[in-house]
């Protein structure tokens, strides 16, 4: 829904409102150029700075939403990753409710990365199943872990999941800190939590930040989904937020932002006002290359709604 609202009008409301305040902007600062040997000042230069300062906090807020917003447009990349048979295939299925992936004891069945959508809490989710990490003199399941390897580094989440059946809590331990030091998200998932000894079970619980399921009887799963979306914060973002996810809107409210920079900057210098006027027009240019509808003429029309000249 969230990435909805851009289509249905939030985002041309938002750079309306600010193309009316710079368009305004714009006239103050030309109008004094033209009465430039009177020396008046038409507009207050702290107000101006007040005025550029606001405008850059929406501008650079619609800037972070980039990252939101291309998210949820293509899904968020969520790796599944762990060792062989660590039931990575059995939690896709269940993710799913669909064979979707083929289930095998045998280790190094899933050569290949396996890749299907998912809605949780109305967030689309790539979910992405990959060959177990291990080491293998298997030509082809050596290329399916290095595929692995690069698909974890260009996630946005990774579910890791280990077998508590088969793996020691000190392992599991060591391999957790490696994952915290590499720095990327993701929430360690003890799967056969059915199967695990108890001394296992409790230390994990003791830990708290373990998602402890049994992917084939598909238990907690539901617990799964909502650490899921709690650890990407997308539920943090109200369905009419204006979220920018349009390449070409990112790179003009950048230049954007930086032309009101060079405003403030210029400013700040007590900079004249012919150059004060060159900055507002680049950043109305930039701000023109989103609407289509910036041009000189809504600069005259500004001046003269304001101003009776030459009456």
């Amino acid at each position: 829904r969230a990435a909805m609202q851009q289509m249905r009008g939030g985002f041309s409301a938002e750079i309306k409102r600010l193309r009316e305040k710079l368009v305004h902007f714009a006239s103050m600062v030309e109008l004094e150029l033209d009465f430039g040997e009177e020396d008046v000042e038409f507009a207050d230069r702290d107000d101006l700075r007040q005025l550029v300062e606001e405008l850059q906090k929406v501008i650079q807020a619609l800037i972070d939403s980039f990252d939101v917003g291309n998210v949820i447009k293509n899904g968020v990349p969520t790796v599944i990753a762990g060792k062989p048979n660590a039931g990575k295939s059995t939690l896709l299925n269940a993710l799913l409710q669909e064979e979707k992936a083929i289930v095998s004891d045998i280790a190094g069945t899933t050569r290949d990365f396996i890749e299907d959508e998912l809605i949780l809490g109305g967030v689309s989710f790539r979910f992405i199943d990959t060959a177990g990490l291990r080491e293998t003199t298997d030509t082809v399941e050596a290329m399916g872990v290095e595929r692995t390897q690069a698909k974890m580094k260009e996630a946005s989440l990774i579910l890791y999941l280990f077998d508590l059946k088969a793996e020691p809590l000190t392992e599991i331990l060591q391999e957790v800190n490696r994952l915290e030091n590499q720095g990327i998200p993701f929430i360690p998932i003890g799967n056969k939590i059915d199967q695990a000894s108890e001394e296992v079970r409790e230390a994990l619980e003791k830990r708290g930040d373990f998602a402890l399921i049994s992917a084939k009887a598909g238990e907690h799963l539901e617990v799964l989904k909502e650490l899921v979306l709690a650890k990407t914060q997308l539920d943090s973002f109200r369905t009419g937020d204006t979220l920018v996810t349009n390449v070409r809107h990112y790179d003009s409210l950048l230049r954007t932002r930086d032309s009101l920079g060079k405003v403030l900057e210029g400013l700040a210098v007590s900079v004249t006002g012919d150059f004060l006027a060159m900055d507002i027009r680049q950043a109305l240019h930039y701000l023109g290359e989103i609407t289509g509808e910036i041009t000189t003429d809504d600069l005259l029309a500004n001046i003269f709604s304001k101003f009776c000249i030459g009456k």
